[in-house]
């Protein structure tokens, strides 16, 4: 397994949501310790996608949820830490995690972690990787 404590690792936006949601106790587990160890990383790429998506789902939202979602997003702008600018290392990096999943992901897309079989590892607690 990873362990949390070789980060900071940079999450893009299909694993920074997947990581929030999952509720598999051994990835709820090693994200509660990576977190007590370092901030998420994230790209100003995974914000322009993350607040696509909160943007697109507030249009089409129903009046009573859109004061929700608006909340929601703010809470994600607010808690925001390391924000990686978007220079060429950052897009070197961008492109490589892009190309682990050639195709435009489909709405529910698996995170990478299951996209390749020795990722799942990370949080299954084998020794590989």
């Amino acid at each position: 397994m990873v362990a949390p404590a070789s980060g900071p690792f940079l999450f893009d936006t299909s694993a920074e949501s997947w990581l929030a949601r999952s509720r598999d106790p051994a990835v709820t587990a090693w994200f509660r310790e990576y977190l007590s160890l370092h901030p998420v990383h994230v790209s100003a790429i995974t914000i322009v996608e993350r607040i696509r998506g909160y943007a697109l789902v507030y249009r089409r939202a129903e009046k009573e949820r859109q004061q929700g979602i608006e909340a929601a997003r703010v809470t994600y702008l607010s808690e925001l830490r390391q924000v990686w600018p978007i220079d060429s290392a950052t897009a070197v990096v961008t492109g490589e995690i892009m190309a682990l999943r050639p195709h435009r992901p489909h709405r529910g897309g698996e995170p990478i972690s299951l996209l390749n079989p020795d990722r799942s590892a990370w949080f299954a607690g084998a020794s590989t990787v």
